[in-house]
Formats: structure tokens, C-alpha cells, sequence
């Protein structure tokens, strides 16, 4: 396995988080969490691209920064990172990037735990970078079961373990959707007989639900999507409007709800 030591060095263009760690008049000193607190330096002409008297009102110490690698001088191993040449797609895909591979770092070092590898932890750890580059891409392959990983130099107990974790994390994802009916009836002879087959009409429709107070009631559906959720309160309506004689009706959407996605959803 590779030596624990060697440093990986992140490439000129490349999107990074970094924490200031030591602000000063003409810039900002910087740690890459990615890349063993390796040091940086961010220049005070790319904090911003507008003229800047106070670089304090831009950053602050111990905030976490998307930047731009711009200069890598390798003899040196100087490294020069901005803020003003990343746009908000980038910096928002690589936040979301950043805390993936958090959580599946966390998940990797979990399986380590479980199968007595903490001693190699570090080496296990070189060893993933060097043939997947992080651990999202690790996890992917573990997750399609791919060559790379039959054959990666990972333990097997530790590569069963990490399968395991994954399918134990793995969820049916539900989209479900919530909306407010008003429902009543001008129907003064047989008013609640009409109410219950209504609302037992909506059920069977694959419609939940619960009365709140009169004449307002909670409806969800559930659904392998959000179109597929939403169709069944469409359905239901329809039903409503069809057979309500006299009364009045109607639906409002109230909100979105999905259930915490597992961890391979967003890979």
C-alpha cells in the first residue's frame, strides 16, 4: 500500500473548500480540509472583483471558502487559490460534493471500525484515494459491485463490510404530497351518508385522510414521484367533483414532503 505520507496536491482549475486560517492585509492564509490542511494563500484581489478597503467585511477566520485553484508552483509547492472566479453553480455543486464525501468518508471509517482495520486506517486510506480518487467514486463502485473494485487491494473483509453498510442504508425513496380540501354539502337529507362516500372514494384513490375541523381535512398521497403522488389527489378530485351533488369544494396545495434520501441517492 501507498506510504500514508504522500501528499496529494490538488491541480490548477480545480474547485477546493477552504478555511481561513490566518487573515492579513494583503490576503488570507488557508487550510484544504480535502488535502490534509494543506496550506494556501488567498490574494486580496481575488476575495472580490470590486475594490476592497477592509478584507475583514469579505472573510472571516475559521470560515469554510468554495475557491478556484489559480497558481501551482510545484518546486514550491505554492499554491494560490480565489473566490471571485468561482460562480455560484460551482460553489453550490461543490459544497454538495464536499458534504457527500463527508458523509461517505464517515461511512467508509464505520466499516473500518466493524472489521478491526483501525490500525491500517491510515494506509486503507491511501490506498482508496490512489485507485479511486475519493471516496464518492469508492462507494460507487462498491454500490455496482464494478472490476475496479473486485480487484481493488482493499481487505475483502473491509470491501464485504462497506457492501453490507450500503444496502443497509438504502431506502425506497417516498415523494409524498400534502394539500387542505374543503369539502360540505348543501345536501340537508342525506348530507353525512354523501360526506363518508365521498371521502371513502378519496381513500380508495390511494388518498389519505383526516379531518381537522369542519369543513377542512388533510390530504397526502404518496407515489414513486412527485407526478405519480400528485396524480392521485388529481384522481380523487376528479371523483369529488363528479359526484358532489350541491356543496362546495376544493383543494389547496399545502407542501412537499420527501424522505431523507439514503446516501447513494445523490450519487
Amino acid at each position: 500500500m501507498p506510504e500514508s505520507s504522500q501528499r496529494r496536491m490538488p491541480r490548477t482549475g480545480e474547485l477546493v473548500i477552504a478555511q481561513v486560517s490566518k487573515i492579513m492585509p494583503f490576503g488570507a492564509y488557508c487550510k484544504l480540509p480535502e488535502y490534509d490542511n494543506l496550506d494556501t494563500f488567498l490574494p486580496i484581489k481575488e476575495v472580490s472583483s470590486g475594490w476592497i478597503k477592509n478584507i475583514h467585511e469579505f472573510i472571516h477566520e475559521g470560515q469554510k471558502l468554495v475557491c478556484k485553484v489559480i497558481f501551482y508552483d510545484v518546486n514550491r509547492q505554492s499554491i494560490d487559490i480565489s473566490i471571485k472566479k468561482v460562480t455560484p453553480q460551482e460553489s453550490k455543486q461543490k459544497i454538495n460534493k464536499f458534504n457527500l464525501e463527508r458523509r461517505l468518508n464517515a461511512l467508509f471509517f464505520q466499516a473500518i471500525r466493524t472489521t478491526g482495520f483501525e490500525q491500517q486506517k491510515s494506509d486503507i486510506n491511501a490506498q482508496v484515494l490512489q485507485e479511486f480518487g475519493d471516496f464518492t467514486n469508492f462507494v460507487r463502485n462498491a454500490a455496482e459491485n464494478t472490476k475496479e473494485f473486485e480487484e481493488s487491494k482493499i481487505p475483502k473483509k473491509l470491501k464485504e463490510a462497506i457492501i453490507k453498510l450500503i444496502e443497509n442504508s438504502k431506502k425506497k425513496k417516498k415523494y409524498e404530497v400534502s394539500y387542505i380540501m374543503r369539502l360540505s354539502t348543501f345536501n340537508t337529507k342525506s348530507g353525512i351518508t354523501e360526506l363518508r362516500e365521498l371521502i371513502k372514494g378519496i381513500k380508495e384513490k390511494g388518498v389519505e385522510v383526516q379531518y381537522i375541523s369542519a369543513p377542512k381535512y388533510h390530504l397526502s398521497a404518496e407515489g414513486k414521484d412527485f407526478a405519480d403522488a400528485e396524480s392521485k389527489i388529481k384522481y380523487a378530485s376528479d371523483f369529488v367533483t363528479a359526484r358532489l351533488s350541491k356543496g362546495e369544494f376544493e383543494v389547496e396545495k399545502e407542501k412537499h414532503k420527501r424522505e431523507k434520501e439514503d446516501i447513494m441517492a445523490t450519487l
